[in-house]
């Protein structure tokens, strides 16, 4: 029998904290098996405050929004889904539903640090492989810092024969360029930081201590509102790609990778990024999409069926 998958959503706890165990029991699905001979798409997208593109957006809005996203969504039909500003699980759900075989594994319901209320975006993962594992947790108080929101993670199975191989993947949005004078631009700066440091920690303790032996890969993706040209003073991208992860985006032109539209005040900019360790070394590409659906374009990679084939274990099993 099927095990049902569990609803998060903010009118039963603040942090969304959810272990989804029963997909990967089952034998993997012959979509899952076609899926692992094309290899694995995964789709990082700023939905902009889905659905309704802002905060407190009327009901007709939030229909036009979710239509056009649908159709969208329908088009770019990932294995895995890695989403941000989304206002609840019922609205994920209703998102992935259009998508044959995507079904969402796990939404935060975090809480808005200036008002202590739900915040309406949120961050979640979608997928078609079965889900061992899913979870969402907030950033640490840490170093005079509280970074807002947190992270989505899930451990997904990759399909095969032999032993239980699993992907380790999280969707995240990190603290936002807003502020209305030098210290608070610091802050930013250092937040991003220290988010980054405890996502690092949070990850090492999933492949040497929970998952040990199974994780062959990780991957995460998302809005992390910075990048490597240079244009901020945090280091996020030279905290990843210290501890070994690949930047996607790779030599791609900034030109090409503008993946936020940008604004009156400000120019474009690439906030949207895909990082992997353990998966060779795939590409991101930029995906349009109409200015209807959203204010980020949606960054893709494909996880080939070789490299998934020879990813091994990033820690063994003692």
């Amino acid at each position: 029998m099927k095990a049902s998958l569990p609803r998060v959503t903010s009118r039963f706890r603040p942090l969304a904290l959810v272990a989804v165990l029963g997909w990967s029991l089952l034998s993997p699905s012959p979509a899952a098996a076609e899926e692992a001979d094309r290899g694995v798409s995964i789709i990082a997208w700023n939905v902009e405050w889905f659905p309704g593109q802002k905060n407190f957006a009327r009901r007709e809005a939030m229909r036009e929004h979710a239509g056009v996203v649908n159709a969208d969504l329908v088009k770019l039909n990932p294995d895995v889904l890695l989403a941000q500003e989304i206002r609840d699980w019922d609205s994920f759900a209703r998102l992935c539903d259009n998508v044959p075989g995507l079904r969402p594994a796990a939404v935060s319901a975090f809480a808005s640090r200036r008002t202590g209320e739900y915040w309406r975006q949120q961050v979640a993962i979608g997928s078609k492989l079965p889900v061992l594992a899913a979870w969402s947790e907030l950033w640490k108080a840490a170093n005079d810092l509280q970074p807002p929101r947190g992270f989505t993670a899930a451990v997904l199975r990759l399909p095969g024969e032999g032993p239980v191989r699993h992907l380790l993947v999280y969707s995240l949005h990190l603290k936002s360029n807003l502020a209305e004078n030098e210290e608070e631009t610091q802050m930013n700066y250092r937040e991003r930081d220290e988010s980054t440091r405890q996502l690092l920690v949070h990850i090492r303790d999933m492949q040497e201590n929970v998952f040990q032996g199974s994780i062959v890969g990780v991957v995460v993706g998302g809005d992390f509102n910075t990048n490597q040209d240079g244009q901020f003073g945090d280091t996020v991208m030279k905290i990843l790609s210290d501890a070994g992860f690949h930047q996607t985006w790779g030599d791609t032109p900034a030109a090409q990778r503008a993946t936020w539209r940008g604004s009156d005040v400000h120019g474009s900019a690439t906030f949207d990024h895909i990082f992997t360790k353990g998966l060779g070394s795939p590409r991101a590409e930029l995906i349009e999409v109409p200015e209807e659906a959203s204010d980020h374009w949606p960054v893709r990679i494909i996880l080939s069926a070789a490299d998934l084939a020879n990813a091994k274990p990033l820690v063994p099993k003692e």
